[in-house]
Parts: structure tokens; sequence; C-alpha cells
């Protein structure tokens, strides 16, 4: 390949051939990209302008990339045909979460604390991709540490409402069409709730699967890489792009050995329907969930009413049991010494962390590790597991990123979740399902949200 340095730039492509952008998939770039009807230059270009265009009105990035990124598309153009033969996204633009180190763009966790620090090497997930083949194209927006303090970011859907968090910006970015990837971290509720609000597709893989070094840390148990995307496929070809190995195998969780996971399902899949904390939900979001899982029995799916193994107050609390301690752990010396640039939120938690006795911790660490086997017992005989995401639509204002409640327990169990957006009100505000399967289950999970977003149109 040619240096940069030594490197004329080609000529942008005219905003005129960029038009389709805006709807193409991962998934029909790189088959476009692959069939010589895009350049990674074009797409990269298209990319670029798209942030230009809309990122003021929608707030969704820290850093642009920018020519940078026009660089690198440069020099995938260069490689010969059968060197990219294996690179799942190929010329994919790519958002990354600003909780992600990044050696050529600022990462700043989303606190004035670390602004304008450059890290000295890539995060193993931004490694990942750019193996793959991805254009990182920019980063985007975070709550305060991927806590809860929101940044300015604007749901793209419905302006005054909040995006959710942590991953506001990932999730805001890829649902204003600016890119068609972007990466997430869920240590509750950050990647599933702002996909519900935003209404994006998203993925939380089984614990483990995508690795996290040189990813900020918040609770080590619990903390989650993931992806926002705007198809299902584009969530399985991601998968493969950031997972260190094969389900099953990135977790020391797993206790057995986890059988082959088919690509398809059964003409009708069987599933199972939690209504975990149905009498907080509001009415027009249990009348969203109802018209949803109405539209996929008449498609053909199989519905079963599921149950928790245990209750849902008692893995919520386990979950806040080590969000609180580990997060005390990793950020506390941010909170003691640049207090003044902590929020009173996140130093409440540090400090409520720090107040929880080694036995209380050590408890809730049993009751997770005991529940997530029972969980994937008791949901064996499904193909997956629909069950509500969110409390009700997005919260109107920017000063809260929503409850992360019907998430939290899912997390703790460690399983795959995928942000399925279908249901609505009827004045047509988003309202949060997602879908869950058992640890390593993640391929299966992505096989059933496929058939769903197939068959189920979205439902006022």
């Amino acid at each position: 390949m040619k240096s940069p340095l030594n490197r004329r730039r080609k000529p942008p492509a005219q905003p005129s051939d960029l038009r389709p952008y805006a709807e193409l998939t991962a998934a029909d770039i790189v088959r476009l990209i692959r069939a010589g009807k895009l350049s990674c230059v074009e797409v990269a270009t298209a990319a670029v302008k798209a942030i230009a265009d809309a990122d003021d009105a929608i707030g969704a990035f820290a850093a642009k990339a920018g020519n940078t990124a026009i660089d690198r598309a440069e020099e995938l153009d260069e490689l010969r045909p059968e060197s990219v033969a294996n690179l799942p996204l190929f010329g994919v633009p790519v958002a990354i979460k600003d909780v992600f180190d990044t050696a050529q763009l600022p990462t700043a966790y989303g606190s004035p604390i670390y602004a304008g620090y450059r890290p000295r090497a890539d995060a193993a997930v931004v490694v990942l991709l750019l193996a793959a083949g991805a254009v990182i194209v920019g980063k985007t927006k975070t709550s305060e540490f991927a806590f809860m303090h929101p940044a300015d970011t604007r749901n793209p859907l419905v302006p005054e409402r909040t995006p959710g968090g942590s991953s506001s910006g990932s999730a805001a970015a890829v649902a204003a069409r600016m890119v068609p990837l972007a990466t997430g971290t869920q240590t509750a509720g950050s990647i599933i709730r702002p996909a519900a609000y935003c209404g994006a597709f998203a993925l939380k893989p089984s614990f483990g699967v995508a690795p996290l070094a040189g990813a900020l840390p918040t609770a080590a148990s619990l903390d989650t890489a993931g992806v926002f995307a705007r198809s299902v496929e584009d969530l399985g070809l991601a998968l493969g792009a950031i997972s260190a190995a094969p389900a099953g195998m990135g977790s020391a969780r797993a206790s057995r050995p986890v059988p082959p996971q088919p690509a398809a399902v059964a003409e009708r899949p069987r599933l199972g329907f939690l209504r975990i904390g149905w009498e907080l939900i509001e009415p027009d979001a249990r009348g969203a969930i109802e018209r949803y899982l109405q539209a996929a029995t008449a498609a053909g799916a199989q519905i079963e009413e599921a149950e928790l193994p245990v209750a849902l107050e008692l893995l919520v609390e386990a979950q806040l049991t080590i969000q609180r301690v580990e997060t005390a752990a990793a950020l506390g010396a941010e909170a003691d010494w640049h207090g003044e640039h902590v929020s009173p939120a996140l130093r409440a938690f540090i400090a409520e962390g720090r107040g929880v006795s080694g036995d209380e911790y050590l408890a809730a660490r049993r009751l997770a590790d005991e529940q997530r086997w029972r969980w994937s017992d008791r949901i064996e005989r499904f193909d997956a597991v629909l069950a509500p995401s969110t409390l009700g639509v997005p919260p109107l204002g920017l000063e809260s990123t929503g409850d992360p409640l019907l998430c939290r327990p899912f997390t703790l169990l460690g399983g795959p979740a995928v942000a399925l957006p279908g249901a609505f009100t009827a004045d047509g505000l988003p309202v949060g399902l997602q879908l869950l399967g058992a640890p390593q289950r993640d391929r299966r999970v992505l096989a059933v949200a496929q058939w769903l977003s197939e068959r189920v149109s979205p439902v006022r």
C-alpha cells in the first residue's frame, strides 16, 4: 500500500452519487463494494457527509474522523480482491462508543476529566473491527463514565425525548442514518434501552464473547460490549467481527459444552413471553406489546407465558449490588481526586458501593451464578424469550436516560439480548422489546430475531 504521505487523494463522490447511502445496511455496503458498484472511498465520503449534515441537530458524536476515515478507505480500495475475501465488514463505516480506546481519535469516557486524552493503542474491539475491514468514522457520545449522567445527544425519532443511555450517541447515530453500525457497552441496560428508545436493532452478546481490553471498566462482572445496527443481518456480521472466540468459548461461565447452534429456526418458532414488571409499565406501552404479540402469533410464532427462575426483585438487587461495589472500585479514584468533575449521582453510587459488605457482595455473586444456570434450564424448551425492555416510551427531556430496571436481570444472567424495534403506541412512540436467550445462544437468538423482523411489521 502507498504511504498516506505520498498518496494523492481521489476526488470525493458527488452528493448525487451518495443518495442511497442512508438506506444501505452494512451487508448492502459489503455486497455493493465486492460487486464493484461502490468503492470504499465513496462509502466513507458518504458517511463523513452524512455526519456533517445531521449531527449538529442530533449531537451523537464526540469526535469525528473526517479525512482520516477517507484515508483508511483509500487503503482498503488498494487491496487485492483475494485479500478482502474474508473481511466481513469490508468498507463499512462504524462509529465507536467513547468508552473504547482509539489511538487516532480522543477518548474522554464522557467525562471532562479526560477531555483530549489520546490513548496509545486501540481497544481490542476496535482492533477486531479494523481487522474485519471496517472504517472508523468517529467516536459517539456516552453518559458520564457509561453511567447515568446524560450527554446532550438527542433522540432522532422524537428530539424532545431522551435517546437513552449510556450508549446514547451510538443508538442515535444508527437511528439517524449516519452510520450503519456502532458499538456500545452494557452494564445494566446501556445497549438495549437506547436502542429501544431510538428504534434501532442492537445486540448485547453473551458475557465474555466480545473482548473488553482497552474499554473503560465500570463493573467487570457485568460489562459487555455490543453493537447497534439497522438490521438483524448486520448484527450477525458485527458479532462475527467482534467475537474474540466463538460463543461459549469466550467466557469462563460455560459449565457444560454448548451444542452447535442452528442457523435457522422452525417455520413456527416457540417463544416464551415474560411479563416482568408488567404492572409498572405504562398502559399505552402494555397495549403496544400485546399488539406485537398478536401480530407475531398471526405470523406463526407459538408464544407461551414464561417465568424467571427467581423473583425479579432479587435479580435486580443482586445486579445493583455487584454494580455498586465494582463501580466503586473502578471509578473511586476519579471521584476522590476529581470530585468537582464527577456528577453527584455517580459520587453517591460510589459511596453506596463502598458501604456494601464483603458478605453482601459475595452473596450477590453466588445468586448470579446459581440463577444463570437455572435460567438456562428454565428456557431450554424455547427458541428464544420475549420480554419488555423499558417501562414505557422515551421520557420527555434530556435530564434522564430512563430506567434500566427491565434490562438489569438479563445483564446479570449473562445471555444474549437483542433489541427488537416494532412495537409502537398509537402516537407512534417506540416501546421496548428484547429477545433473550441462555448464555452462548447468541446465533440462535439472532435467527429468531431475523424470523420476527421478516414477518412482523411495525405494530401501532
